[in-house]
């Protein structure tokens, strides 16, 4: 291994020890979106508010064997990272057949800005872009052997891709455009069987979080198209500027600016570029579309980041190899500087809707620990956290909804405070999201607590029937 690579490779090392340390020394709880996950995995089922199911099967398998610390939930992206760095090793080798530009490509996604950053975040883009990579490399094995058994595992990772988050279509998008290319064209249309199990696949795994929408009134799918807001266009060109700066800090700006300069001479239009382009350039350029007409959030093209990631690598790499090398310890120090942020739980902005939540809990069930046998919190958020915190508690947790209104999270599904409800309970909220209840109660403002992961002062309040 060459000087260089193998320094590349002791860095990744201890890269790897270092975010460990640094989860297992911080103080900071769960994200509330991370909450939410761990507790939807406390109730499996084939589909949730805002977001397909595998992420919560996962986080349900990892803690049922580990344990449900904070450690182990964030170690599930930190695990999955390393896995799909090694697919990225072996999407590359399969393209250009050569160990050491797999490596450099493997090397570089590992120490990705965005990479280091959502690996201390347990999202869905983490499953994504796992089973994303597995059915690109998929993809480039049918084109060597395009037997049956090739055809329906595209079709399983396609599938399980779907069900960690809907931005999934964007492969089958793909696909579709990939037939301009003759010669995985000619390989699908001489096997439309093994091509029809890969849809059939697909369709089998996708079809029971399908039903679930079905007859849950499409919940999830009325949630991301909401999300859309594509109803509130507006044309906004520094949306567009935004969200492609995003990108590439997301990927690194050295490696961006690198491939910039090596483009014009060194990038030789192959399969290679095209495969690359394809699962890339398209779901960019329709996210861009979005971000100028209504917003767009930077890891709503995260599966982009690996073919321009891969296909940046390529071209850098004939132009100047050590600008490769220079990009990965630049991005190095960056991922080493947010861990070392973590590991000392930093109280500086980024960090702020991570920190203090616990301590928030105690204090809210000391101070409350004779009558705190129930507890509603109008706050998805705060509702997951103040859940996941008080998992050991004897305490039951609801949220308002008012019967027949439009449901806005999944907590007003599963943990409703009914109408008829008549027990005494602390409620964190307004008082007005409470007023749809029946019975006689009076309600006391109890505190008003300012704390660092929330803007508003927190209405702490005791109902009494």
């Amino acid at each position: 291994m060459p000087k260089t690579n193998y320094l590349l490779f002791l860095s990744c090392l201890f890269f790897l020890i270092f975010k460990i340390v640094s989860i297992a020394l911080t103080d900071f709880d769960l994200f509330g979106d991370e909450a939410q996950y761990w507790l939807w995995s406390k109730n499996l089922d084939f589909g949730y508010y805002s977001k397909p199911p595998l992420l919560s099967w996962t986080i349900a398998l990892v803690c049922s064997f580990f344990g449900n610390s904070i450690f182990v939930i964030k170690m599930i992206s930190i695990t999955i990272y390393c896995l799909t760095s090694y697919i990225i090793f072996l999407i590359s080798k399969k393209l250009l057949n050569n160990n050491k530009l797999a490596f450099l490509s493997a090397v570089t996604f590992f120490l990705m800005p965005a990479v280091s950053i959502s690996s201390f975040i347990v999202s869905t883009d983490i499953l994504l872009i796992l089973f994303w990579s597995l059915a690109l490399l998929q993809i480039l094995i049918i084109k060597e052997k395009p037997s049956k058994i090739n055809f329906i595992l595209l079709g399983i990772f396609i599938g399980l891709a779907f069900l960690a988050k809907y931005a999934a279509i964007y492969f089958i998008f793909c696909i579709i455009i990939m037939f301009f290319e003759k010669e995985m064209r000619d390989i699908f249309l001489k096997n439309k069987i093994s091509f029809l199990y890969c849809i059939i696949v697909i369709s089998l795994i996708a079809t029971p979080n399908i039903i679930w929408n079905f007859n849950n009134g499409w919940l999830t799918l009325n949630h991301t198209i909401d999300n859309a807001a594509l109803n509130r266009t507006d044309i906004n060109i520094v949306g567009g500027l935004v969200f492609v700066v995003s990108q590439i800090l997301m990927v690194g700006p050295l490696i961006f600016l690198f491939f910039c300069f090596g483009f014009v001479k060194n990038l030789k239009y192959d399969f290679n570029t095209k495969f690359l382009i394809i699962f890339s350039f398209p779901i960019f350029f329709i996210i861009l579309i979005e971000s100028m007409l209504v917003k767009a959030n930077a890891n709503w093209a995260a599966v982009s980041l690996v073919s321009f990631l891969i296909l940046f690598v390529h071209t850098t790499f004939k132009f100047n190899r050590k600008a490769i090398f220079l990009n990965n310890m630049v991005n190095l120090v960056f991922g080493l500087v947010i861990f070392f942020l973590i590991s000392i739980s930093s109280s500086n902005e980024p960090f702020k809707r991570i920190n203090g939540i616990t301590s928030f809990a105690n204090s809210l069930f000391q101070d409350n620990k004779k009558s705190i046998n129930s507890l509603v919190v109008s706050d998805r958020i705060l509702f997951s956290n103040l859940s996941y915190i008080l998992r050991n508690k004897e305490i039951k947790i609801y949220t308002p909804f008012i019967p027949s209104s439009k449901i806005s999270h999944h907590f007003q599904i599963t943990n409703s405070l009914s109408p008829n409800f008549s027990k005494n309970f602390i409620f964190i909220g307004q008082q007005n999201q409470i007023k749809y209840l029946k019975n006689k109660h009076s309600v006391t403002l109890l505190d008003t607590k300012r704390v660092q992961f929330n803007n508003e002062p927190i209405m702490i309040y005791e109902v009494v029937f």
